[in-house]
C-alpha cells in the first residue's frame, strides 16, 4: 500500500513522481481485494498474481460499467441522502445503490477531472499544479484551473461518457454520480494503471491544503491503493473514491465523515461481494432469464418512485436518478454551502 507523502516534502517531488510514473509503466500496484472478500472464498485470500481481464474491455466513453444490466446489482442501500457503486475489474462484477446514477454535488471528486483535461490540454506548469491539486485537495488551485479552462468538465464528461455529470457556476456545484466517478477511474485503470491521476491519488497528502483530514469513507477499506475525497464547507456532505488493483468504489452522502465510512462498511462486505458475484455470475450465464425476472419486478419500484417524488423535490440534491441536463445541475448550483 502507498502512503501519504511527509508534509515537509516539497510539493513538485510529488508531482514529479506521478508524472514518471506515467513513463515508467512497468511498476505494478500492490493491492489485491476489497475488504472482508478474502473471508466469503473457499481456501482464503483471491489469488492476485495473474489479472484475468473482465468481461466488458472499456472504450473510452462507453455508457455501460458491466456487461450485465446495472440494475442486476443494484441491491446495495441508498436514498436521495446517499449513494454508492462497486466494480470488480478481474471479473467485471458491479453492484451499486438504485441512487448511484444520481446526479449529485461531486464536491472535490469533481477535480479529478478537472485534473485529467489540464494533463491532456493543458500547459506544462498547470499539469503539475493539477497533480498537486488531487493530492492536497488544494480549492485554490481548482479554481485557477476551472477559470482557465472552464470547459474542462463538460469535455471529460462526454469524452469519458459521464452521463450524470455536468459543470457548475463555478466548480465547487458541479455535478456528478458514484456511478460516473468509478466509471472514470475505471477507464483510467484499464488505459494505464500508473496514470497520474492514479499515482497522486496513492500519494494524497494526510491533511488537505484547508486543515481537513483526509482518511475517511472508501479509503477505509482494506488493500486501497488510492483515494480522493469531498466534503462540503458546512461539513453536512461528504463523498470519496478509492481503487485498489482490482477495485473501485465511491460513496456520497449528505452526512459527517464518519456516517460516509460507516455506510461504506455496512454496504461493502464479504456477503455482498459473494451476492453480487452470484448475480453477475447468473447474468453472465443466463441473460434471457434475468431480462425476465427484471421485467417482471420493473413495475413495483415504478410505484414507489412514484411516491417518492415529493420527498425528493424538497431534498437540495436533483430529484431523478437519470442522467441530468445542464439545466438540472444548473439550478442545482444555487445552494449557498459552497463545496469542497
Amino acid at each position: 500500500m502507498f502512503y501519504s507523502q511527509p508534509s515537509h516534502r516539497a510539493a513538485s517531488v510529488r508531482a514529479g513522481a506521478a508524472l514518471l510514473a506515467c513513463v515508467l509503466g512497468a511498476a505494478s500496484l500492490v493491492a489485491c481485494s476489497p475488504a472482508h472478500e478474502e473471508d466469503s472464498m473457499p481456501g482464503g485470500s483471491a489469488q492476485t498474481s495473474a489479472r484475468k481481464p473482465g468481461p466488458i474491455t472499456h472504450r473510452k466513453g462507453q455508457l455501460q460499467l458491466a456487461a450485465v444490466p446495472d440494475s442486476v446489482g443494484q441491491f446495495l442501500k441508498g436514498d436521495e441522502s446517499k449513494a454508492i457503486t462497486y466494480y470488480r475489474i478481474e471479473t467485471g462484477m458491479h453492484m451499486g445503490s438504485a441512487t448511484e446514477h444520481q446526479p449529485r454535488y461531486a464536491l472535490s471528486l469533481i477535480k479529478l477531472y478537472i485534473a485529467t483535461y489540464v494533463l491532456e490540454r493543458g500547459s506544462f506548469e498547470d499539469k503539475y499544479v493539477a497533480l498537486d491539486m488531487i493530492a492536497d485537495s488544494s480549492d485554490e488551485s481548482a479554481a485557477q484551473l476551472f477559470e482557465k479552462y472552464p470547459r474542462s468538465i463538460d469535455v471529460i464528461a462526454k469524452e469519458y461518457g459521464l452521463e450524470s455529470t455536468s459543470a457548475g457556476e463555478d466548480w465547487g456545484h458541479s455535478m456528478t454520480s458514484t456511478y460516473d466517478v468509478v466509471r472514470f477511474i475505471v477507464q483510467l485503470m484499464e488505459d494505464d494503471p500508473t496514470h497520474p491521476v492514479l499515482v497522486a491519488m496513492s500519494h494524497a497528502d494526510a491533511v488537505s491544503a484547508d486543515g481537513y483530514e483526509q482518511n475517511y469513507g472508501t479509503a477505509k477499506l482494506s488493500d486501497v491503493v488510492g483515494s480522493k475525497w469531498g466534503w462540503s464547507d458546512s461539513k453536512d456532505r461528504h463523498s470519496s473514491v478509492s481503487f485498489g488493483e482490482n477495485f473501485v468504489v465511491a460513496a456520497s452522502i449528505e452526512g459527517s465523515a464518519e456516517e460516509l465510512t460507516s455506510y461504506v462498511r455496512k454496504e461493502i462486505t464479504g456477503k455482498n461481494l459473494v451476492k453480487g458475484n452470484n448475480l453477475n455470475k447468473e447474468a453472465l450465464a443466463n441473460p434471457s432469464a434475468v431480462a425476465t425476472r427484471l421485467a417482471t419486478s420493473s413495475a413495483a419500484p415504478t410505484a414507489t418512485s412514484t411516491t417518492a417524488t415529493p420527498a425528493a423535490a424538497t431534498s437540495s440534491e436533483p430529484s431523478s436518478s437519470v442522467p441530468s441536463s445542464q439545466s438540472t445541475s444548473r439550478t442545482s448550483a444555487s445552494k449557498t454551502s459552497a463545496a469542497r
